[in-house]
């Protein structure tokens, strides 16, 4: 039997087998590749890359449109399964993959850059019918980002989302100028027993539309009492109403009591004092809002 002397490609590891020593010891001089890698190479050699690029822009002009044989046909409903049967798309799971593609998505590279949906319809069918697509998008996005679809949904909001006023009155979180004013006027000067709901109090109801929701009144009093801080004017807007029927269901079947309440606002000059000795500190936004109404009221001093 022959005796075979062994190396191993530089490039991929793979072991090679060759038929005396010399042509193993060149080949290791060398560094010489295996076939496979070699082929790979010679793929990245600038004139085969050029080659390459000339001939893909004449294939892509060749069967473009009508010239495609594919052109105006759709896969059957058969064929799709097949091909997505087998496919592993773990590898559009991996960093690699998500860096390779935000670089050639973004900015300029995105085919969308500087345009958007309703202009292209515009453009192509005219304004009625493009409002009429525009509407039908709308409605879908709603739908598919309500409820249970929605990431959020059954989770607390989180801190500073939202427009209201938001921040830390001794600690404790509010999310408007209401619950802030509800905490220092009404709980704070009558020394109530409280504490927040938002964390405790999951209330499950279907809203106007019928989509699963989740709802989580503002303060628990005195360890019976629900309450939500709503201005006057949003209390009776169908999503509210349905919060409300369910929130009274939810007291029925536990032994505590619901209770909508509108509140007025602190004055300003209350709210900066607070802010002052450091009682109020506000989520990032509204702390250099708070920053600029201050320095205006003592310019006017």
């Amino acid at each position: 039997m022959d005796k075979r002397y062994f190396r191993s490609c530089p490039q991929c590891g793979k072991e090679l087998s060759y038929s005396n020593k010399k042509n193993r010891n060149t080949a290791e001089k060398k560094m010489l590749c295996c076939i496979s890698c070699s082929h790979k190479n010679a793929h990245l050699r600038p004139e085969v890359i050029l080659k390459n690029k000339e001939r893909a822009a004449l294939l892509s002009k060749k069967y473009k449109g009508s010239g495609n044989p594919f052109f105006g046909k759709r896969h059957t409903e058969e064929s799709k399964v097949k091909m997505i049967k087998d496919r592993d798309f773990n590898i559009y799971k991996t960093a690699k993959f998500k860096e390779k593609m935000s670089k050639v998505t973004s900015g300029k590279n995105n085919a969308m850059y500087g345009k958007n949906f309703y202009d292209i319809w515009v453009k192509k069918y005219g304004v009625e019918n493009a409002d009429l697509r525009m509407k039908e998008l709308s409605e879908i996005r709603s739908v598919n980002s309500s409820g249970s679809n929605n990431p959020m949904y059954g989770k607390p909001s989180p801190h500073g989302s939202g427009g209201g006023w938001s921040g830390w009155y001794k600690g404790w979180y509010f999310r408007s100028l209401r619950e802030l004013s509800y905490m220092v006027e009404v709980i704070e000067k009558n020394k109530i027993k409280w504490r927040s709901a938002e964390k405790g109090i999951k209330i499950k109801y279907k809203d106007h539309k019928g989509n699963d929701r989740t709802y989580r009144p503002d303060f628990i009093l005195e360890d019976r009492i629900l309450i939500e801080i709503k201005p006057e004017k949003l209390m009776n807007t169908p999503l509210n109403v349905k919060k409300k029927e369910a929130a009274i269901n939810f007291c029925k079947d536990n032994g505590l009591e619901y209770r909508i309440v509108d509140v007025d606002i602190m004055n300003i000059d209350d709210i900066l004092n607070l802010w002052l000795k450091k009682e109020i500190k506000f989520v990032e936004k509204y702390e250099e809002r708070i920053q600029v109404i201050f320095n205006k009221e003592r310019k006017l001093l």
